[in-house]
């Protein structure tokens, strides 16, 4: 498996045995996210409601850890072996791949404005490992007949930063559902993991410190002032000015069923419908019984 990219983590705390699990888990996934979020673009298939990826794309880019090296920590990456069974792309899945690791380094090299949602995604991520204060800084790599390099340091996280604060817009009546984790009481900050499986930054004072600690790895609603990018329409953080833990939530009739798990008699009764146990009658009338013979036989049914 040919490698397509190089990670390479730097600083003090960049060694085996310093580096911290949660901060792997960070690179992996804001990695995974910038490349696919410039694939996306250069694809020209945008987000769907939330901000979610289409499932072609994500396919196409999601990268395999090959290699990890001692020194500086460093991971080599290769992109997913091509699915011909996958919803068609306009490029095969190592060329829209590499075309994507391309354009994340051309964002660290400055066109971040013409890649919104990749500049958020890698913005994102310098914050996430606290590149120039934990880490000095996180190197790309692409390997190739005239390799390329790119750099993401304190100065290209000022820079990228700027940039998503140039394009995001806010909204002081937001509120967000989603499961709280990773509290970090000295920094007043959380995160939330929307349904859509995006992860918000959480920042809060410490009259909901307590509030917080009480709601995590629980369904929350959080209220308060919601910054989010205006071309991507991504969710990027909230100010907290109230918390609902997952009790407080079923006394809230607006999203009091959204959460409620019932049985199909249940659902089938507050519908008012009648429950259908016969796959038969599910049957289109222009096809044969036999091409519905074919397809039960395909279900397995």
């Amino acid at each position: 498996m040919k490698v397509r990219l190089v990670l390479r983590l730097t600083g003090d705390n960049a060694r085996l045995g310093k580096v911290y699990t949660s901060d792997l888990a960070h690179l992996f996934d804001g990695v995974d996210r910038v490349v696919s979020r410039a694939a996306a673009q250069i694809a020209g298939r945008a987000p769907r409601k939330g901000g979610r990826l289409p499932q072609a794309i994500i396919g196409a880019t999601k990268l395999r850890l090959t290699a990890i090296k001692e020194g500086s920590l460093v991971l080599e990456l290769a992109p997913p072996v091509a699915h011909s069974d996958q919803e068609a792309l306009d490029l095969d899945d190592v060329q829209l791949a590499d075309s994507a690791i391309s354009t994340v380094i051309n964002v660290l090299e400055g066109s971040e404005t013409d890649f919104p949602a990749a500049t958020a995604a890698l913005s994102q991520l310098a914050e996430d490992l606290n590149i120039g204060e934990r880490y000095e800084s996180l190197v790309l790599i692409q390997p190739g007949e005239v390799p390329r390099e790119a750099v993401l340091d304190t100065a290209a996280r000022s820079r990228l930063s700027a940039a998503v604060q140039r394009r995001t817009c806010s909204d002081d009546g937001g509120t967000l559902v989603g499961i709280l984790y990773e509290a970090d009481f000295e920094k007043n900050t959380a995160r939330l993991r929307n349904p859509f499986g995006d992860s918000v930054i959480v920042r809060f004072d410490d009259s909901h410190a307590m509030s917080i600690k009480e709601a995590l790895r629980e369904q929350a609603q959080l209220q308060g002032s919601v910054t989010y990018n205006e071309a991507t329409a991504a969710i990027i953080s909230v100010e907290l000015t109230k918390i609902a833990s997952a009790v407080q939530l079923g006394l809230m009739p607006d999203i009091e069923n959204f959460w409620m798990s019932q049985s199909l008699e249940e659902l089938a009764e507050l519908q008012e419908v009648n429950v259908i146990d016969q796959i038969e009658f599910l049957q289109d009338s222009t096809i044969t019984d036999k091409e519905a013979e074919d397809f039960l036989a395909v279900l397995e049914l």
